[in-house]
């Protein structure tokens, strides 16, 4: 049901499906199976997460460590690898392509993952928040969280296109799924190193004053 529910979400968006559809397409006869064993749509959309996030968190920590073995573990680039490349590399590793990237992006907007329910398969992508926050020193520490939640789903949407695009079978732009990652990779980076102009904005102000 997990699987059944990750890809019609994907598919439909999380008003698009239903109890008995999940249960219908997982082979279930008692269209109450969902409610039975997930408690209701909250519970199931939770499960999904939970599914998927244990193996991307693991991978998440082990670059973590990689990082820090290498003495690179407070680099902007390779802190933002640490937060992409575990997440691409498992849609990548999907032999009849995935359905999660769809999945976060339609649904993750209707999820708390500020509260205790993910927080024990989320600690490795929360530890890459906070180191980097630390590194944007050029930026408030409120706008350095904000840049790096807008990185994260940037990178999301742009994934869940690629991926979309890919299960249609429509022409998808020259570069490989590899070269999408590096281009996400270089254009968060930048994202990230940018400036905050509103701040500009209020020290050119207070200056003409």
């Amino acid at each position: 049901m997990i699987e059944a529910a990750e890809r019609m979400y994907a598919e439909r968006g999380i008003d698009g499906v239903s109890m008995r559809d999940v249960a219908a397409a997982a082979g279930q006869r008692n269209n109450s199976a969902v409610q039975y064993h997930f408690g209701g749509r909250d519970g199931l959309l939770l499960a999904v997460f939970r599914y998927r996030m244990a193996d991307v968190n693991d991978a998440r920590r082990r670059y973590l460590e990689e990082i820090d073995r290498q003495g690179r573990g407070d680099d902007l680039r390779a802190l933002v690898e640490a937060g992409i490349r575990p997440l691409a590399e498992f849609l990548g590793s999907e032999p009849e392509g995935s359905h999660y990237a769809r999945f976060i992006a339609r649904v993750a907007p209707s999820v708390d993952f500020v509260g205790g329910a993910l927080e024990e398969i989320r600690d490795a992508n929360s530890e890459v928040v906070a180191r980097l926050v630390r590194t944007l020193g050029h930026l408030s520490r409120r706008v350095a969280y904000e840049r790096v939640d807008l990185m994260y789903n940037m990178v999301v949407s742009a994934l869940a296109v690629y991926e979309q695009r890919r299960a249609e079978g429509l022409p998808v732009v020259q570069a490989t799924f590899a070269e999408t990652v590096d281009h996400l990779i270089d254009m968060a980076v930048g994202s990230l190193e940018a400036a905050d102009s509103k701040a500009g904005r209020r020290r050119r102000a207070a200056a003409a004053h």
